[in-house]
């Protein structure tokens, strides 16, 4: 179900849009100048999660009054709670065969996997669990809500397609990571993205996605920084 009012011009749409793109890709920018101030990087790395919240809260108020519409278009659907803890672990075990798939490919023509930029931030997070639980419920619940619950359903209304929604969304997603500095820094996320935005298509849950997306960054980090000397 789709809660879409006709009253809201495509151009209130297009204007919620890019101010949700300009805050992200603004705080991706913006990232490297923080850094050169005299706060430590892990004050700064707090501050920039915040900065993603705050975009959040803004864009909820966009769609409230100015699009005067709900922030979700698309209806929440309910399901069982062993339904949820299937639909997780599918999900997990898509992500990790996908993006082994895309390490793969990137290996075979000689792309650069290891991010200098990487594993720079991942020592400011070793044995640091709160910056990493933190991190990872920012990125959980901003990320899905504005890219998976805020975006896909407004660029389908306006393109008239899904797959088409569903494919910018998902790039847009990797590129918004570029900071990283790898090519597998925007593959990865893209790839993550689809994953996701095909599964909120077919089933519009967004918690299933949140949970997900928590998990995955909370692992990931848990993992490379176990792996720093």
């Amino acid at each position: 179900m789709n809660y879409y009012l006709k009253t809201t011009k495509k151009s209130t749409l297009i204007g919620g849009i890019s101010l949700l793109l300009f805050f992200l890709f603004a705080t991706t920018f913006l990232f490297p100048l923080f850094k050169k101030t005299n706060l430590n990087y892990e004050t700064v790395f707090y501050f920039s999660r915040l900065v993603t919240w705050v975009c959040l809260l803004l864009i909820y108020l966009y769609s409230i009054y100015i699009e005067k519409q709900p922030f979700l278009l698309w209806k929440e659907q309910h399901y069982s709670f062993p339904f949820y803890l299937k639909s997780i672990a599918k999900t997990m075990l898509v992500l990790i065969a996908a993006l082994f798939i895309v390490s793969i490919a990137l290996q075979a023509i000689d792309s650069k996997i290891e991010s200098e930029r990487m594993n720079e931030i991942m020592h400011f997070f070793k044995n640091n669990i709160p910056l990493i639980v933190f991190t990872s419920i920012t990125a959980g619940i901003t990320e899905e809500l504005l890219f998976r619950g805020y975006l896909i359903p407004r660029l389908e209304i306006i393109i008239k397609n899904t797959h088409f929604s569903i494919l910018i969304s998902s790039i847009l997603f990797g590129l918004i990571h570029f900071a990283y500095g790898t090519l597998i820094q925007i593959i990865g996320p893209f790839t993550i993205g689809l994953v996701f935005a095909l599964h909120y298509q077919k089933y519009r849950n967004i918690k299933i996605l949140i949970a997900c997306h928590f998990l995955w960054d909370l692992i990931s980090l848990l993992v490379k920084t176990s792996q720093i000397q």
